[in-house]
């Protein structure tokens, strides 16, 4: 009697035949499997590109939903200055970005 395979397992095994695809076709991953780019500067601004919403906001956290996880940034004055459908923009003063 073959074994269920669990829904991660099934995701895994889809995202690892997405990068050798991807990789074999010298393709940009983050175009291509809908990777998140960030692009920090300095301290006082954060771009999030191909994110999937906010799960929670305050001007100390902002936490964020990837396709590959959630995203929290912690700070002071965190204001979103721009939301698209496909980019998020903060300003404020960041004090640290983590990722699970």
């Amino acid at each position: 009697m073959e074994k269920k395979r669990s829904r991660r397992y099934w995701r895994d095994r889809t995202r690892q035949l997405e990068r050798a695809v991807t990789d074999y076709l010298e393709l940009p991953a983050d175009a291509v499997l809908d990777l998140p780019r960030l692009t920090v500067v300095g301290n006082n601004r954060l771009v999030v590109e191909n994110h999937r919403g906010i799960s929670e906001y305050q001007p100390d956290r902002v936490r964020l939903q990837l396709t590959t996880g959630v995203l929290e940034i912690q700070g002071t004055g965190l204001t979103l200055r721009e939301i698209r459908p496909d980019a998020i923009a903060l300003e404020g003063s960041i004090q640290s970005i983590h990722y699970s």
